[in-house]
């Protein structure tokens, strides 16, 4: 009988064969590194993108707002022009009221307007000036006023004077020098004098009765 020699190259059960000088094959799969986790605080930081998502919707709110505030207070400024120039064109302009007569007054020789406490007007704003001063005719207080002589006066002053002092009964002429002066006598004593004197129509009021005498000296002493 003939023995054979063994196959060199005869492979056993389950082994593979590869040519010679080739990289063995490696059959099991090469395991991968497990994924790192995120650190808590890490993970939870919003990135840029998400900030500005975040933050958006209340900027957005803070901006209507104020849009909202910028246009109410516009309307308050359009408002309160409008009402004002609504008011001064409906308005007439108000005049500058004087507080001293800018005209020319006549005083008692030998006093001032200081000495007698200074003029006060008597007369209301829209109306022409009418100032007064107080002094007395002896021991009897008296209020004189004075204002510039109307223009419907300026022509027969006397005999306009004389029909003014017919309204309020002076009716008692009496003469102070050049110049007319009418009186009138209420029932309780109180008199009231009328007279014009350098352009200027005065009307001077006393608290009890004076002597005509007396009226008369006081008038003529206006200067």
């Amino acid at each position: 009988m003939e023995f054979k020699k063994p196959n060199r190259h005869s492979r056993r059960p389950g082994q593979d064969i590869s040519p010679r000088g080739a990289a063995p094959v490696i059959s099991r799969p090469i395991p991968h590194p497990a994924p790192t986790a995120i650190p808590a605080q890490q993970s939870a930081s919003p990135t840029p993108g998400d900030q500005t998502q975040k933050h958006s919707p209340s900027s957005q709110t803070r901006r209507i707002l104020l849009s909202r505030k910028t246009l109410i207070i516009a309307s308050i400024i359009v408002v309160a022009g409008t009402s004002f120039f609504a008011v001064k064109a409906l308005r007439p302009e108000t005049k500058e009221v004087a507080t001293t007569p800018t005209y020319k007054t006549v005083l008692p020789n030998k006093k001032s307007i200081n000495e007698l406490g200074g003029w006060k007007r008597i007369s209301p704003p829209e109306k022409d000036p009418v100032f007064a001063y107080a002094d007395t005719i002896g021991d009897v207080p008296v209020s004189i006023s004075q204002q510039p002589l109307p223009e419907s006066f300026k022509n027969n002053t006397d005999t306009q004077v004389a029909e003014l002092a017919k309204k309020f009964n002076a009716t008692t002429k009496i003469d102070a020098g050049d110049t007319a002066v009418y009186i009138g006598t209420s029932a309780k004593g109180p008199q009231s004098a009328i007279l014009a004197k350098a352009n200027l129509l005065i009307m001077i009021k006393s608290e009890k009765k004076i002597a005509n005498t007396a009226w008369a000296d006081y008038a003529e002493s206006l200067q």
